[in-house]
């Protein structure tokens, strides 16, 4: 079937240089991540162990490439996160680190799929690759699509045999669900019950209280702001800034009506060509950045060295607002002042990073961040305090209806606002209005004339009172029904699958080397 495999030999040859450019360049970002002992983490480090077997950094950074295809490429999302979780056992060690559960789980999915009997075959892996979406045009699959995918993963570094192998591991996953699942049904009555619950027709009435009205009633002490900035004092710290020099390939204009499709072509091969070039030159070892923009700039002065002033994570100046990745990368933990980053794919281009300046988080006084430490305390002692009123004026607003009483009386006597919801149901609130969606489940198993229990809103707190509730009659019930039963079974199942693999999971014993 994907005989255009077989047509790829160049992109394989492109795709190995770049597994080389980055490998070199994930071994540069790990060098500089220090371990307990103070020695710096090589690549061919341990980074964990399983079933007794060493597996290295750069083998810990390979598999985790794999989520990454799924999710980025193949669009395989059930596989890129519920293989992790699966078994959720350990946590990284660093801010957008390694997912060591990603990379343990497959390990033993690969060495159980074949211990059981499932494992797949190529033959199988291409046939499956043939219902990812980026593979297919108007719905089906389309070779010449599927080519292109694949030169583009050959170009990000990816072999084909790494595809396949990938797509047998999304086969063993789906067979070994549906052996552990395979005796389990779920009960109708269940999900009659269920389908009762979520799509009742409710009418109800909410009740709230303004945060800001407990702000204002709330007092502050000088003594109790030093003993709050005492107890945290570590959290009052001035943000990390980072400032950079960089330079940005932007991509070939493809919607430039002017150009042939042959030549946006040789344009876009052009422009690979060129950052590639840059690539290898600028993380070799010993080279001079901006050395290397100015050799550049003599071919293509469009190549330009630019510079980012020193700025917080959060407020990224206007070259690279909108370069979420970009600044991502140069908030790096394991990226040190003079390095050289790896390439970012932005929305504009590639950009390459050098970090030239790295302000740490220093301490601040108290009188700098007394007004922020008292927002803090009013803003604690409010919302105590409103939860508290809430929860009061619910158990009065119950007493009183069973007394007889009326809603809006209750209410006023409780300086509860009062409004009338639309009507919902559970499975389907309004998209439009935010308390039915924090409230709506809750509503469902709550009696006529009860109250669900109070929530959060933007404003303050606010709960519920259930005035009527209705299952209407429905052309889809039959097979509203259904979709129950399938999704209560689908969860049960997904439940059993991972109590079982989590035992294999423990059984393999994944320790971490720090």
């Amino acid at each position: 079937m994907l005989h255009f495999f077989r047509r790829l030999r160049g992109p394989i040859l492109i795709g190995i240089t770049i597994i080389i450019v980055v490998t070199f360049s994930w071994w540069g970002g790990s060098r500089n991540d220090t371990m307990g002992m103070g020695r710096a983490r090589e690549a061919h480090d341990t980074a964990f162990t399983l079933y007794d077997k060493a597996y290295t950094h750069y083998d810990l950074e390979k598999l985790n490439r794999l989520q990454a295809l799924c999710y980025y490429r193949l669009g395989l999302f059930e596989f890129a996160f519920g293989l992790p979780d699966a078994a959720k056992q350990i946590q990284s060690l660093e801010r957008g680190g390694p997912n060591y559960d990603f990379a343990g789980n497959l390990l033993v999915l690969r060495q159980k799929a074949v211990e059981y009997g499932v494992a797949a075959t190529d033959a199988d892996a291409k046939k499956r690759l043939e219902t990812v979406q980026s593979f297919q045009k108007d719905g089906k699959f389309d070779e010449n699509t599927a080519a292109e995918q694949i030169k583009q993963l050959n170009d990000a570094g990816f072999s084909n045999q790494d595809i396949l192998d990938l797509m047998k591991d999304v086969i063993a996953y789906e067979r070994l669900q549906e052996i552990v699942g395979a005796n389990y049904s779920a009960s109708p009555l269940a999900a009659a019950k269920a389908y009762a619950s979520n799509h009742q027709t409710i009418k109800a009435t909410s009740l709230s209280l303004a945060l800001d009205d407990f702000k204002k009633k709330v007092e502050v002490k000088d003594d109790e702001i030093s003993k709050a900035f005492e107890e945290k004092k570590e959290t009052y710290q001035t943000a990390e800034k980072r400032a950079a020099s960089y330079v940005l390939f932007t991509k070939p204009d493809a919607g430039d009506a002017t150009k042939v499709a042959e030549d946006k072509v040789k344009a876009q091969a052009a422009y690979e060509t060129l950052v590639n070039e840059f690539d290898m030159k600028v993380r070799a070892p010993g080279a001079d950045f901006a050395a290397v923009v100015a050799e550049f700039q003599k071919k293509n002065p469009s190549v330009k060295l630019q510079t980012l002033p020193a700025f917080e994570e959060g407020t990224p100046p206007e070259a690279i607002k909108d370069e979420a990745a970009v600044v991502k990368e140069l908030f790096r933990t394991t990226l040190t002042v003079g390095q050289n980053s790896a390439p970012v794919n932005g929305t504009k281009g590639y950009y390459f990073l050098k970090l030239t300046q790295l302000d740490a988080p220093k301490q601040q006084e108290l009188k700098d961040v007394k007004d922020k430490v008292k927002e803090s305390i009013v803003a604690q002692k409010a919302q105590e305090a409103i939860m508290k009123a809430a929860n009061d004026a619910r158990t009065a607003v119950l007493d009183g209806l069973k007394g007889g009483k009326k809603l809006d009386d209750l209410a006023k006597t409780a300086a509860l606002k009062v409004e009338s919801l639309p009507e919902f149901s559970p499975n389907n609130p309004p998209p439009d209005n935010k308390l039915i969606g924090l409230i709506a489940q809750d509503a469902a198993k709550t009696a006529t004339n009860g109250a669900t229990k109070p929530v959060t809103t933007e404003t303050g707190v606010a709960f519920a009172v259930v005035n009527h509730k209705e299952l209407r009659k429905s052309d889809q019930s039959t097979s509203l029904k259904q979709s129950e039963e399938t999704a209560q079974a689908s969860t049960a199942k997904t439940e059993m699958f991972k109590a079982w693999f989590g035992k294999l999971r423990t059984e393999a014993n994944m320790q971490v080397v720090q």
